[in-house]
C-alpha cells in the first residue's frame, strides 16, 4: 500500500495529562504509523478548550475549526480521520473538502449502539463521510439511526504491543493478586452483576473490583494497565446483562484484557468467539459466569492455555497496524491487501 498523509482529528486529552493514552485514538495513530503512513494528530477538544476565554471547549470551537482548516490546507492530507468529532458539523466538513480538493473523510466510533445521542450524531456525520467505522458489527442495531448506506463498516477494538505489554498467562494464579478482577464503572446494572459474582463465587476465590464501580477514583495511565495485570481473569461485563449485546460489540476492555494475556469472560450474546475463537470464555447468565470463573480458578492450566490463545489471536488479528490498514484501504477505496479476520463489507 502506498503511504499516505493522515490528519487524525481526535481527543488527546491533554487537559487531563493524557492519562488515557491507551485509548483507541492513540492505538490507531500508532497503527497508522506502523503501517507506513504519516500521521498528524490534531486534538480538536483540547485546541477548542485552549482557545476559549472560558473553561469550556464550546466557546473555542469556532477558532479550533478555523485552525483545523488551516492545518489541513498546508498539510494536504489524503485522509482526514475523525474520532467522536462532536465539535465539527456539516459546514466544517465542506470547508475541509474545499481546502483540500480530493481529500477523503472518515470517522470512527467505539460507543455502543444503545447510546442514542452518540449514535444519532454518528449517523448524521456519516452523510458527510466517505467511510465510517464502528466497533459494532450489527447492521440491524444501526439501521434505526439511518446512517449513509454503503459506507458504515465494522472495526474491532485494536491492541498494541507497546501498550498491552503484559503476558499474564505466563504466571500461575497463585503468583497474582487476584483470581478475578474487574476495573470500571458500576453504572446501570453493572453493580448488580458484581454483587452476584461476589455472592456466587466459592470462598477460596479471590475476586475484587475497583475504580468507579467501588466508588474509588478511576485508575488511569500506566497504573490502570498495571492493575489489570494483577488478575488472572476478568469478567467483561456489559452495562446491562439483561439487554442483548449487538453483534461483536464490546468496550475496549476486551482488547486491554486479551492483549495483556488475562482470561476474558465475555457475554455470549455479542458473539465475540467469531473473532477470538476459543481464546475467550462466553457466558449467557450470571450463574454461568460464576460457574466459569470458579472452574478456571480450579484448573489454572486451562486458564493459562485459553488466555494465551486469546492473547495470540488479539495480537495476530487485531493489532493496531492491521486495523489501521483496513480503515485506510476502505476509506481510500483501495483493494484489500490481506484477508481480515472480520467482515469489511458495509453493514448497511
Amino acid at each position: 500500500m502506498k503511504p499516505i498523509r493522515v490528519l487524525l482529528v481526535a481527543n488527546a486529552d491533554r487537559h487531563r495529562q493524557q492519562g488515557r493514552w491507551f485509548n483507541a485514538e492513540y492505538k490507531l495513530r500508532n497503527g497508522l504509523l506502523r503501517a507506513g503512513h504519516m500521521v498528524l494528530f490534531y486534538s480538536d477538544r483540547d485546541r477548542a478548550r485552549e482557545q476559549s476565554p472560558l473553561p469550556s471547549k464550546r466557546f473555542g470551537a469556532a477558532r479550533m475549526i478555523a485552525e483545523l482548516v488551516q492545518t489541513a490546507r498546508h498539510y494536504a492530507p489524503h485522509l482526514i480521520l475523525f474520532g467522536h468529532a462532536d465539535l465539527c458539523h456539516a459546514q466544517d466538513f465542506a470547508a475541509l473538502r474545499k481546502a483540500v480538493p480530493g481529500v477523503r473523510l472518515a470517522q470512527f466510533c467505539v460507543d455502543a449502539t444503545f447510546r442514542t445521542k452518540t449514535m444519532t450524531d454518528f449517523a448524521a456525520r456519516s452523510h458527510d463521510m466517505d467511510a465510517s467505522f464502528i466497533t459494532t458489527c450489527d447492521g440491524a442495531a444501526l439501521a434505526p439511526y439511518a446512517p449513509r448506506a454503503g459506507t458504515v463498516h465494522y472495526m474491532p477494538n485494536a491492541v498494541d504491543a507497546s501498550v498491552e505489554t503484559a503476558r499474564v498467562f505466563d504466571k500461575a494464579a497463585d503468583a497474582l493478586d487476584w483470581d478475578g478482577l474487574f476495573l470500571g464503572t458500576g453504572i446501570e446494572r453493572r453493580g448488580e452483576q458484581l454483587d452476584a459474582i461476589r455472592r456466587g463465587l466459592p470462598a477460596p476465590y479471590r475476586f475484587d473490583y475497583g475504580g468507579r464501580a467501588k466508588g474509588d477514583e478511576p485508575l488511569t495511565s500506566t497504573a490502570y494497565l498495571a492493575a489489570l495485570a494483577t488478575g488472572a481473569s476478568c469478567p467483561v461485563l456489559p452495562l446491562d446483562d439483561t439487554r442483548p449485546c449487538a453483534h461483536l460489540y464490546a468496550s475496549d476492555r476486551v482488547a486491554l484484557v486479551t492483549g495483556q494475556g488475562v482470561l476474558a469472560f465475555c457475554t455470549a450474546s455479542a458473539g465475540l468467539s467469531a473473532l477470538y475463537e476459543d481464546g475467550i470464555v462466553e457466558w449467557d447468565s450470571r450463574e454461568a459466569l460464576v460457574e466459569h470463573m470458579a472452574r478456571f480458578q480450579r484448573d489454572d492450566a486451562a486458564r493459562r492455555r485459553v488466555a494465551r490463545t486469546g492473547w495470540r489471536i488479539a495480537h495476530e488479528k487485531t493489532a493496531g497496524h492491521i486495523v489501521a490498514s483496513a480503515l485506510v484501504e476502505t476509506a481510500m477505496g483501495y483493494t484489500p491487501s490481506r484477508a481480515y479476520a472480520w467482515p469489511i463489507t458495509p453493514l448497511i
